[in-house]
This record gives structure tokens, C-alpha cells and sequence, in this order.
């Protein structure tokens, strides 16, 4: 059930970027481990203790996908099956109505997270193009 859950680095860039919403897990920043949370309104990102440990929220991949469609009008079209070359998985993300990114991978779990970063890499992009 873990691989429901998107990975330690693309959690702690989500939290750089404002995700906040609750979820089921946690991973803590100390040693990057990975524990259930049994409190569901658990709130992402607690403050940090005295130690400078930290817990980060580990969303679903689907939690990730809808954040961004919400907070930053960033869609992420489903990934598909190549037809024509088997053995490829397409994947792609709009804004705007307007193509902002695409690739091609073998597996599908390889589409998810290369969406995810690439969602994290345009969100970022753009958070340092308002700030200047």
C-alpha cells in the first residue's frame, strides 16, 4: 500500500510549496522514514521540534494531482497506453488550456512520478518569476 504514496522528496517540494492538506501518513524528516498516521485531520507539516526534526504529510498520488489542479490550475491528462508502440506510456500537463510539458516512459508508476516532478518544476518556476 506504500506505493499508493508519493515518495520523500516530491512530499518535502510540495511542502515547500504550500500543500497542506490532511493525509493518512507522514514521513519524518530526520531519517526520511515513512509512518501511518492515525489522527485523519492531521495537518501537513508540523513545526519543527527543538531537534529541527520535522514530520512532512506523504499524500497519494491522487491527493498530489488534485492539489495541483486546485491551487495552481495545473492538469495533469491521464497517462495512456501507447497503441502504436507498445511498451510506452504517454503522459502530458496543461495550464491554461496551453501544453506546459509531456513524455514518454516505460511504466506507468515511472509517468506518475515523472508528472509529479514536473508539475513541482513548473510550480517552482513560477513562484521565482512572481517573486522577481
Amino acid at each position: 500500500m506504500k506505493n499508493e504514496f508519493i515518495p520523500y522528496e516530491q512530499a518535502l517540494a510540495l511542502k515547500e510549496l504550500g500543500f497542506d492538506e490532511p493525509c493518512f501518513s507522514i514521513y519524518h524528516s530526520k531519517d526520511k522514514s515513512f509512518s501511518w498516521h492515525h489522527h485523519i485531520d492531521h495537518i501537513n507539516n508540523e513545526p519543527a521540534l527543538e531537534s529541527g526534526e520535522f514530520n512532512i504529510s506523504a499524500p497519494l498520488y491522487q491527493q498530489a494531482f488534485r492539489w495541483f489542479r486546485d491551487k495552481h490550475n495545473l492538469v495533469f491528462n491521464f497517462i495512456s497506453y501507447s497503441i502504436v508502440k507498445p511498451g510506452e506510456y504517454h503522459w502530458s500537463i496543461t495550464w491554461h488550456d496551453v501544453a506546459k510539458a509531456s513524455g514518454i516512459v516505460k511504466t506507468y508508476e515511472e509517468a506518475e512520478s515523472a508528472c509529479l516532478d514536473k508539475l513541482i518544476e513548473i510550480c517552482k518556476t513560477k513562484n521565482n518569476e512572481q517573486a522577481n
